[in-house]
């Protein structure tokens, strides 16, 4: 792509993102109390701009598979696009790593939207938010996290980590498997948008920018469970993510 396409791509996205923003801080992070409606209505307000801004990025995406409304969602996590492709697909609340809450930009869109940022080195933390994740989908809201702890380059499911699944498994509700998948127009993997790693965000982000064409693809599985306990359950999602990733992904 020519540099003056890509200045112009990126200073729509600055635009977008300054609006965005701007909109963040005009409404505050919700309150430990706040009811179904206002998390409800958080949660729309990422998927608005989750959709103007995967169309900055100039990312066609694909759906397969039921699309869920309610309850728990666990992902591969691959890309910092992760959040933006998905929550343009169906309004959620996500579980992300409390560094994103610091992130410029990032964290203020991510906390305005209810995000439930965790330490998970901090078991008392884990515990705080497990809470609150109960909350939420006691709530009737659709919750999402990254099980594996970190992002990868999409060419495999890393193992999971139970730990943020206890209220999945006190509840007795089915969690629903979903994998994410990045391509070019050639049906090649799109690396370059993989966040991972010593990757640094600026140069991912440039990647994608710089991009003609960029295929996010979301598949949705049959929900699993309920299970006996969190272990057995991460186990059955982790092979149930896995298969649903598609044939020709390395």
């Amino acid at each position: 792509m020519s540099p003056l396409r890509v200045f112009g791509k990126a200073a729509r996205l600055v635009l977008q993102l300054v609006h965005g923003v701007a909109q963040a801080r005009r409404v505050g992070t919700p309150s430990p109390l706040a009811n179904r409606a206002e998390l409800r209505e958080r949660a729309l307000r990422l998927h608005k701009i989750s959709n103007a801004l995967l169309n900055h990025f100039g990312v066609e995406r694909s759906v397969s598979g039921r699309i869920p409304d309610s309850g728990l969602l666990v992902t591969n996590h691959v890309s910092f696009a992760d959040i933006i492709l998905l929550s343009a697909v169906q309004p959620m609340v996500f579980v992300s790593k409390s560094e994103v809450a610091s992130w410029p930009v990032v964290g203020d869109i991510a906390s305005a939207a209810g995000t439930l940022f965790v330490e998970r080195s901090r078991r008392l933390d884990v515990a705080r938010v497990n809470a609150d994740l109960r909350r939420v989908l006691d709530a009737g809201l659709l919750v999402t996290l990254f099980p594996e702890g970190t992002s990868s380059d999409g060419s495999r499911v890393l193992p999971f980590q139970p730990s943020l699944l206890q209220p999945a498994v006190e509840a007795a509700i089915p969690v629903i498997p979903g994998h994410l998948s990045y391509w070019g127009g050639d049906r090649v993997r799109a690396d370059d948008v993989a966040y991972f790693g010593e990757r640094d965000l600026l140069p991912c982000l440039l990647a994608l920018l710089n991009r003609k064409t960029t295929f996010g693809e979301v598949h949705f599985g049959d929900p699993v469970g309920p299970v006996g306990d969190r272990k057995t359950l991460a186990a059955r999602l982790h092979s149930s993510v896995s298969a649903l990733a598609p044939g020709d992904l390395s």
